[in-house]
């Protein structure tokens, strides 16, 4: 008898010990490894390996912050493909990639911004976030642009609206399975990349933005929620969630902004994120609407509304908005890139701040404790 309870008693030790390996443990020691969750909602895998560049190198460089250090010139791009899917109809959809760094850089592993492009889920291609990734480069970071699946059934390019709230959402569905492929596809090939997969940023326009705030802030059942069996026709949302670890830092969106429910951001995945929106954007809502203005689609708030979220939990944010009408923003790419890299490096420098700018006037600038 008291041998079966001294076996009992080690296995309930054995079983505590690879619990603790699996899970979360209490905050990092400052300066040792971040071994905190990977921001997956699905997930419970822990990256243990420390970043590549800890926040305080990368704040004391004169590189990623708004000056550029990088010649275009001296900017190396490749092409490739990171996956093929199938669309709404069920064509196989190849969906390749842009990527571009700092040729014969001196730092091997650099902070890695992925790019979402704008189209209502219904158009648009990777090309449109080249201008921001090359300025990316330019001040040091490795970047890349992707195309996703782009469609969804009873929509089109002149009429996004003729279609019903459950494809609507299977849209986004699919461009966030699209997005996690893709940072799979990266943080696989770090080595190859030069890329640190613990210092990456998700960056997104318009229906981007709606892409990279999904893909941190819902997980499956937020999605069945808005559409019910979208797992089982679609598969998982991250098909690849117990593999290749990472760590999101920021999200940084431009040209709108959505997401369909504010309470989706909470205490334990609230984001420092970039906005950029017009008050009287008339596709996606400042404060409140519909997805694509649609009225037959799934309500969705954006950018103040996730702004004054994130408030709440005394997170660095940057509100950029226009006192104007319409989707398009007057900011040069120029400026938009400056701003996410200033951001940036307020967060590596330990200076967490939430700023809130009417078109190039700050209005607020309210420093975190």
């Amino acid at each position: 008898m008291l041998k079966q309870l001294y076996r009992t008693y080690g296995l309930v030790i054995l079983i505590g010990i690879i619990l603790s390996c699996r899970y979360a443990g209490p905050d990092p020691v400052e300066g040792g490894p971040d071994t905190t969750l990977p921001n997956k909602p699905d997930t419970v895998i822990i990256d243990t390996i420390p970043a590549k560049n800890p926040d305080s190198s990368l704040a004391n460089t004169a590189r990623f912050g708004t000056d550029k250090i990088f010649t275009d010139v001296s900017l190396k791009t490749s092409k490739g493909i990171f996956d093929t899917a199938a669309d709404y109809r069920g064509k196989a959809t190849v969906l390749n990639y842009e990527f571009v760094a700092p040729d014969k850089d001196p730092l091997q592993y650099r902070p890695f911004v992925l790019m979402v492009h704008e189209g209502a889920f219904l158009f648009g291609d990777l090309e449109n976030e080249m201008g921001l990734a090359r300025g990316l480069a330019q001040r040091g970071y490795a970047a890349a642009a992707i195309n996703y699946r782009l469609g969804f059934d009873g929509a089109n390019q002149s009429f996004a609206c003729g279609s019903n709230a459950q494809e609507a959402v299977r849209a986004v569905y699919r461009a966030v399975q699209d997005t996690y492929t893709a940072l799979h596809y990266f943080v696989d090939r770090a080595e190859q990349f030069g890329i640190d997969t613990r210092q990456i940023m998700l960056a997104g326009s318009s229906a981007g933005a709606i892409t990279v705030s999904a893909l941190v802030y819902m997980n499956e059942a937020d999605f069945e929620a808005l559409a019910p069996g979208i797992t089982k026709a679609l598969g998982r949302l991250d098909p690849q969630a117990e593999n290749s670890p990472f760590r999101v830092r920021a999200l940084l969106t431009q040209t709108g902004y959505g997401i369909f429910r504010s309470e989706f951001i909470n205490a334990s995945n609230a984001m420092p994120t970039v906005f950029f929106q017009r008050i009287g954007d008339n596709v996606l809502p400042y404060y409140g609407g519909t997805f694509l203005s649609c009225p037959t689609y799934p309500g969705m708030v954006g950018a103040r509304v996730a702004a004054d979220q994130l408030k709440k939990f005394k997170m660095p944010l940057e509100l950029n908005y226009e006192n104007l009408d319409g989707h398009r923003l007057s900011y040069p790419e120029e400026y938009v890139v400056g701003r996410y890299a200033g951001f940036m490096k307020r967060l590596w420098s330990q200076n967490p701040r939430q700023i809130t700018n009417n078109a190039y006037k700050t209005v607020e600038d309210v420093k975190l404790r």
